[in-house]
């Protein structure tokens, strides 16, 4: 199955994803990290994804997903 480049892309991104989420999932089993530090993590990638918003409204679809997706990490 030949992949195309909005396919790399995507897997990528789910890769970088979930890669992140199971680092902080295992910082915070080994008390490196506490839940107050992983939702400062999470508000903080809010935070930085409004600030780039603005620069591309072209992929507005894409920060609203995004979007979505960290504040499902700040209701965890």
């Amino acid at each position: 199955m030949r992949q195309t480049s909005a396919d790399g892309m995507a897997a990528g991104h789910l890769v970088a994803s979930t890669t992140t989420a199971a680092l902080l999932r295992c910082l915070l089993h080994k008390r490196v990290l506490t839940p107050a530090d992983i939702r400062e993590i999470y508000e903080t990638a809010l935070l930085l994804l409004e600030q780039q918003q603005g620069a591309t409204p072209e992929h507005a679809a894409a920060f609203i997903a995004a979007r979505a997706a960290i504040e499902d990490g700040l209701a965890r």
